[in-house]
């Protein structure tokens, strides 16, 4: 059997501090369909999903760029991350403006919620016209928190912007909670506002086969980098003796599958038209505890062995997590 010392790995380390993203087929659907979007000038959609699939990291670590990379140039968008639970029009504006980047925002200096509202109305407007384009894009993630007040505001932002001839894209992103949200809207005397905001949606999904995990997998072994320009891998970095060995994580996509599905719950398997989905959390998670084992001196063979990988993807809890998310469901 192989064999490695255990290795000191700096703690900064992104796979350490969970600070990094594997770029994924889910990943590359969702950024295709907003760009689609925008092409398409809507004015509202939405994309929803599990939690911990995915979705906020797409649009963290690879939306702008890839955007940029589709049109040619930046494109003009407002990212805001709708945490809190309930907030007044002045809070809302004001969140939107930190959220824009404005250049005299001040959190101890809130604006009022009238002088608020014109800034980030300018704020869209200048960024249009600075990008040469008559359309600007907001992207609310945890959009499942947002209320039916606060759809009211973006309507009448939506309006003013038409008026001066932009026209406003709304993405929302979710969880499945957002799912409600239209039809709500709907029985409450607000179509207009799911004709608005909710004329396209698309669901997050996770891994669906083997070869998208193995995908996932080469970009542990080859198509990751720390320190930045090393050139060094995620899995050389912590394996270095075994990655010089020719030893990649990729060889074993159909083994971990395997262990996935056989760790998903009996009544989720049973359900009208199943198919395997797994979301990136747990898989990064199974992918973390093997590197960490490996950087502590662990034999390469004995980890790898079905067993054993059975029994890393189980610690990671995934049956738990499958039966909570088809509850929610």
């Amino acid at each position: 059997m192989d064999s490695q010392e255990g290795l000191d790995v700096d703690d900064r380390h992104p796979v350490l501090r969970g600070e990094y993203a594997i770029f994924t087929a889910p990943i590359d659907e969702m950024i295709q369909t907003i760009g689609n979007w925008i092409d398409l000038r809507v004015t509202g959609g939405y994309i929803y999903g599990p939690s911990r699939y995915g979705k906020s990291k797409t649009i963290k670590w690879f939306l702008f760029s890839l955007l940029e990379e589709r049109f040619g140039t930046r494109v003009p968008l407002v990212v805001w991350i709708r945490r809190d639970s309930s907030i007044t029009e002045r809070e809302f504006w004001n969140d939107l403006l930190e959220a824009a980047n404005y250049e005299f925002y001040d959190p101890l200096k809130p604006k009022s919620r009238t002088v608020g509202r014109y800034l980030f109305t300018e704020r869209l407007y200048t960024m249009a016209l600075s990008s040469r384009r008559s359309f600007v894009t907001l992207l609310i993630d945890e959009a499942h928190e947002v209320t039916l007040k606060e759809w009211k505001w973006l309507l009448g932002l939506q309006n003013a912007l038409d008026a001066r001839g932009v026209r406003l894209c709304v993405i929302s992103i979710g969880s499945h909670g957002i799912l409600f949200q239209p039809n709500y809207l709907a029985r409450t005397g607000n179509a207009h506002i799911t004709a608005r905001f909710f004329s396209q949606d698309m669901r997050f999904r996770g891994l669906r086969s083997s070869k998208e995990l193995e995908f996932v997998l080469n970009g542990y072994d080859l198509d990751s980098e720390w320190p930045a320009e090393s050139g060094i891998t995620y899995l050389q970095y912590f394996a270095p003796d075994y990655f010089k060995k020719g030893k990649r994580l990729a060889a074993y996509s159909t083994d971990i599958w395997d262990a996935f599905v056989k760790l998903t719950p009996d009544d989720v398997k049973k359900q009208k038209d199943y198919k395997p989905e797994i979301g990136m959390k747990h898989v990064a998670e199974t992918v973390e505890t093997i590197l960490r084992r490996l950087q502590n001196g662990e034999d390469w063979d004995a980890l790898t062995e079905k067993g054993e990988l059975l029994r890393v993807v189980a610690s990671t809890k995934f049956t738990d997590y499958m039966r909570t998310v088809m509850a929610k469901q």
